[in-house]
């Protein structure tokens, strides 16, 4: 009896192997052959780049466009759009002249259409454009570069200047993305020399060399240890919690000064530098583990004076030097490495040959970062010529 019904059981699953279907898994997609080509192609110029329109073929398994070009360096590049923008962008392109474009349909199955050449001419590109808006002054201790880079092009400032056979080198490099640029170059003793500026973008396209020969003007950094304390009605006590007014001086980029909370607005304290000096610039460094927030300045003033302040407070004898407002470079359209980078250096306020000489400082607070009721900075560096010493 078990042998019948072991070879029922043998019968009964050879006739269900041999009536089931074979299972054979087919291409996950169809392919119908070579896509036809892209048509009605139409070109937005941009500097140093296009956007090129077009309309797809009506193959339904076009996954996307390709573009092919040459750049004016020679560098061959090809770029990809979905199926779904039905625009492609090309960059990188170092003239304003002609360039072609070879556009091409690619499917599901890699079949590539039939080509379409397209003419761009791109606009003149940023590294050019930016290169001509470049203005370069003698300053303290180098030379101030500025310039407009209205796109907010990401570039590389090269900055050049004579090495000891008279030969520009490059000894500094800027990278920035923000539309009004500044930047100065110090540490040159006050002898004529020659400075340059070369821009490059990221695809290695250079600008022509800008050029200027000039004395810097000499500097110095100001003896922190010569500073007084100085406390006139309205100013805000600069020892609150763990901060202490001397810690805006003492060069440690991890102590700061702090005031108590709830002091109102403006706010302000006073140093007595323990010289008459000719200012060329002051930097303040942000409370560093408060990075644009907190108790740091945003809009300050800057104030002056060389004779003995009244202690009522009143600006009697006081000279506005500038207005400052603190910077962040990604809200000019910078990176986040600039932010980092400008957090380290702190804000820089320079001050024009013309202004007076002085012996006491006032910094008046007007607003934070953090719309705080209190303010703190890490340190205030001032730097310039010594007139006269006390």
């Amino acid at each position: 009896m078990k042998k019948i019904l072991f070879l029922i059981a043998i019968v009964g699953t050879l006739a269900w192997m041999t009536g089931c279907e074979e299972d054979v898994k087919g291409p996950l997609f169809n392919d119908h052959g070579v896509p036809g080509p892209v048509s009605s192609p139409e070109v937005e110029n941009l500097p140093g780049a296009a956007i090129i329109t077009y309309t797809l073929p009506r193959d339904e398994d076009v996954l996307y466009v390709k573009a092919e070009y040459t750049l004016d360096n020679g560098k061959q590049v090809v770029t990809k759009s979905s199926s779904y923008l039905g625009y492609i962008r090309v960059e990188g392109f170092g003239s304003a002249k002609e360039h072609m474009v070879t556009l091409s349909a690619v499917d599901r199955g890699e079949n590539v259409s039939s080509p379409v050449q397209v003419k761009i001419n791109p606009l003149t590109p940023d590294v050019h454009t930016v290169k001509e808006s470049i203005e370069m002054i003698p300053d303290f201790g180098g030379v101030q570069f500025r310039w407009q880079n209205p796109n907010n092009a990401p570039l590389a400032y090269i900055i050049l200047s004579e090495d000891t056979t008279g030969t520009l080198v490059p000894i500094e490099t800027v990278y920035s993305g923000v539309t009004d640029g500044q930047y100065t170059i110090r540490g040159f003793e006050p002898e004529e020399r020659e400075f340059a500026m070369v821009l490059r973008d990221r695809w290695d396209n250079f600008s022509d060399t800008t050029k200027i020969t000039v004395t810097p003007l000499f500097e110095q950094q100001l003896d922190k240890s010569l500073f007084n304390k100085v406390v006139l009605d309205g100013d805000n006590d600069m020892n609150a919690w763990e901060g202490r007014y001397e810690f805006a001086f003492d060069n440690l980029p991890n102590t700061f000064n702090h005031t108590w909370a709830g002091d109102g607005w403006p706010q302000m304290f006073t140093v007595d530098l323990g010289i008459v000096a000719k200012l060329s610039r002051v930097i303040i460094l942000q409370r560093q583990n408060f990075a644009y927030s907190h108790g740091n300045p945003r809009l300050l003033e800057i104030w002056g004076t060389k004779e003995t302040p009244n202690p009522d407070g009143s600006f009697d004898n006081w000279v506005k030097l500038r207005d400052g407002v603190a910077r962040r470079p990604t809200l000019e359209g910078g990176t986040a490495a600039e932010d980092e980078q400008h957090l380290l250096n702190g804000d820089e306020y320079s001050f024009t040959l013309d202004d007076p000489e002085i012996r006491y400082v006032r910094i008046v607070v007007n607003e934070t970062w953090g719309l705080t009721g209190f303010i703190h900075m890490a340190e205030v560096t001032f730097y310039g010529q010594v007139v006269e010493e006390i």
